[in-house]
C-alpha cells in the first residue's frame, strides 16, 4: 500500500529481501524451475501453534539461480465467489478452502480484515453468517483480536473435537456478507457509482514451519495479515452495466437475469482484490505481460497506462520477470493512495509515485511473502527503495535519524500512524539504500535479484534477509544499526 498525506509523500507497500551478492541471477519469470524452497524455520508462541520444521539448505555464494522457485504443490486452494448487489452496499460472498497443513493443528483459523476499526468506523464491515469444515469440525467461534466492538470479531475459529496430524487435507466452506460504506481509504467502500474491495473474505491465517497467525488487527489503516500463496478461482456476479477489475486475468463475462458474471483464476495468490462500476478500460501487453487498466474516465486511463507500462518494466529490469501473466488496475474515483494485491492494485491516487510503488509490491509481498503484521517493513520498505530506485527520487526530510528500529511489528505502534508510515517506510528504504552503497551497488543488486528468485512465492523474515547478505557484511552492518535485522 502507498499512500498519500498531507505534506510529506508517505509509502506504504509489500515485501522484498535478498541472497548472497556471488550468485547469478537468470530468472525466467511467471514461476519457472524449482530452486531451494525454504529458508530457516521458525518456532511460533503458544497464542499461534506449536512445531517447527526441518530447515532447508540457505544458499551460499556459489549457487547459481536459474528461475523462480515454483509455487509449493501443497500450497492451499480457495474458491471465492462475490455477488454484488445493486447500489454497491452489500456483497454476499462463499468461500471453499482446502488445507493441507504441515503441522499438526486443532483449529482454522480467518482473519476477518473488514472489522478492523477504522474499517468499521468508514461505513464496512464482514459478518459470517455460516461456517463448517470435515473432519467433525465443531461450531464455529470467533476472539475479537482488536476488532470494532460492534462485530463479530476480528477471527474465526473453525475448531476440530481432535488435534489432525500434519499432512491432514482440511476442506472449509465459509458464507459471509459485506457491507460496503462510502469514500473512504481503505481496501473496502464505494465512490459515487464504484464499488471496491479487497481482502474481503476470510483469510486463512497459515504460515508454513510456524502456525496460525492470531495477532490483533490494528488501529489504523495498514497490512496486518499473513497469508500464504494460494491457489485462487475467483468468481464475480456484478450488476449488468458494471465493469469488474479484479485480481486474475478474467475471461469474457457471462451474462444473464440482470448481472454479469466475471470468471478468473490465480496459480499464486495470498489475497484479491475487487472493483466494479462504469470503467473505462484499456487492454495492453507489456513486455508479455496483460495489462488491464480501468478508471472512471478515459482521460485518467490514457493518462496511467504509460506509468504502469514504465513500472513493470523498470522494476523488471532491477529484481526480475514481472511474477504474474497479467496485472489489472482499478482507478477509483476516491482519493487516498493505492492498496497492493496479487496481480491487482486499488488505484485511489493516480501519481507515478504510487503507481511504481503499487507494482513493486507484486516482487515484494505477492510472490516473496511477509508477516505484514509482524515484519512490516520488509514489504513497505522494499516496495519503497524500489520506488525510490526507479524514480531516481530520495525524499530528503525522512532517514536513519528517525528514531526507532526499523524492524516493528505494526502492534507496537499503537495509534501513531504517522510513527508507523515514517519508520516502516521511510526509515526503512534510506537503510536500504545505504547498505546498498555498503556494499556496492552491482553487488547488492546482485543479491536482491537471488534473493526475489529463491523465495518466491513463500513467506520471508528478516533471518532470511540476512542469510541473503552472509557475504555482504558491511550491509549487514548498517542494516543492524537501523534495527531492521534484531
Amino acid at each position: 500500500m502507498r499512500r498519500r498525506r498531507a505534506g510529506a509523500a508517505v509509502v506504504l507497500a509489500a515485501v522484498a529481501v535478498l541472497v548472497p551478492a556471488a550468485c547469478t541471477t537468470t530468472t525466467s519469470g511467471h514461476g519457472a524451475a524449482p530452486l531451494v524452497p525454504t529458508g530457516p524455520p521458525r518456532t511460533p508462541t503458544s497464542a499461534q501453534g506449536t512445531g517447527t520444521t526441518t530447515p532447508s539448505p540457505s544458499p551460499t555464494g556459489n549457487t547459481s539461480y536459474t528461475a523462480y522457485t515454483k509455487p509449493d504443490p501443497n500450497r492451499p486452494q480457495m474458491a471465492l465467489e462475490f455477488t454484488i448487489a445493486p447500489g454497491h452496499r452489500t456483497v454476499t460472498g462463499r468461500e471453499r478452502v482446502v488445507f493441507r497443513a504441515d503441522l499438526p493443528i486443532d483449529e482454522l483459523v480467518f482473519r476477518l480484515t473488514a472489522n478492523t476499526r477504522p474499517t468499521v468506523a468508514a461505513g464496512n464491515r464482514i459478518r459470517v453468517t455460516a461456517a463448517s469444515a470435515d473432519h467433525g469440525a465443531r461450531p464455529y467461534r470467533f476472539t475479537a483480536a482488536n476488532a470494532d466492538p460492534s462485530t463479530q470479531g476480528g477471527l474465526l475459529h473453525i475448531p476440530f473435537g481432535r488435534r489432525l496430524p500434519a499432512g491432514t487435507v482440511v476442506t472449509a466452506t465459509i458464507r459471509f456478507r459485506l457491507t460496503l460504506g462510502s469514500d473512504s481509504f481503505d481496501r473496502f467502500g464505494r465512490s459515487g457509482d464504484f464499488a471496491y474491495f479487497g481482502s474481503a473474505e476470510p483469510l486463512l491465517a497459515w504460515e508454513r514451519g510456524f502456525g496460525w497467525h492470531t495477532e490483533d488487527l490494528i488501529d489504523f489503516p495498514a497490512e496486518s495479515a499473513t497469508s500464504e500463496a494460494m491457489d485462487v478461482d475467483l468468481t464475480v456476479t456484478a450488476p449488468a452495466a458494471d465493469v469488474v477489475i479484479m485480481s486474475g486475468d478474467p475471461a469474457t463475462p457471462r451474462a444473464g437475469g440482470g448481472t454479469r458474471t466475471w470468471h478468473s483464476t490465480v496459480t499464486a495468490a495470498r489475497d484479491v482484490s475487487v472493483a466494479a462500476g462504469p470503467f473505462k478500460v484499456s487492454d495492453t501487453v507489456v513486455n508479455g505481460v496483460k495489462l488491464r487498466l480501468g478508471a472512471y474516465n478515459a482521460q485518467v486511463r490514457d493518462d496511467l497506462v504509460p506509468e504502469f507500462r514504465r513500472a513493470i518494466i523498470e522494476l523488471s529490469k532491477h529484481f526480475g520477470p514481472f511474477p504474474f501473466p497479467s496485472l489489472s488496475v482499478a482507478r477509483l474515483p476516491a482519493k487516498g493512495g493505492g492498496i497492493e494485491y496479487p496481480s491487482s492494485i486499488l488505484m485511489l491516487d493516480g501519481s507515478r509515485l504510487v503507481a511504481v510503488h503499487e507494482t513493486a509490491h507484486q516482487w515484494f509481498y505477492a510472490m516473496v511473502g511477509d508477516s505484514q503484521a509482524l515484519h512490516p517493513w520488509l514489504d513497505e520498505g522494499f516496495a519503497s527503495y524500489a520506488e525510490e530506485l526507479v524514480n531516481g527520487h530520495r525524499p530528503a526530510d525522512f532517514g536513519l535519524s528517525v528514531p526507532g528500529p526499523v524492524d516493528a511489528s505494526t502492534e507496537s505502534y499503537g495509534h501513531d500512524v504517522n510513527r508507523y508510515y515514517f519508520i516502516t517506510y521511510n526509515k526503512a528504504a534510506d537503510a536500504l539504500f545505504a547498505a546498498r552503497t555498503a556494499a556496492g551497488p552491482a553487488k547488492w543488486d546482485s543479491a536482491v535479484r537471488c534473493y526475489v528468485a529463491h523465495n518466491a512465492w513463500r513467506i520471508a523474515d528478516p533471518d532470511d534477509l540476512r542469510a541473503a547478505l552472509a557475504d555482504l557484511p558491511a550491509a549487514i552492518a548498517v542494516l543492524e544499526q537501523a534495527g531492521a535485522l534484531n
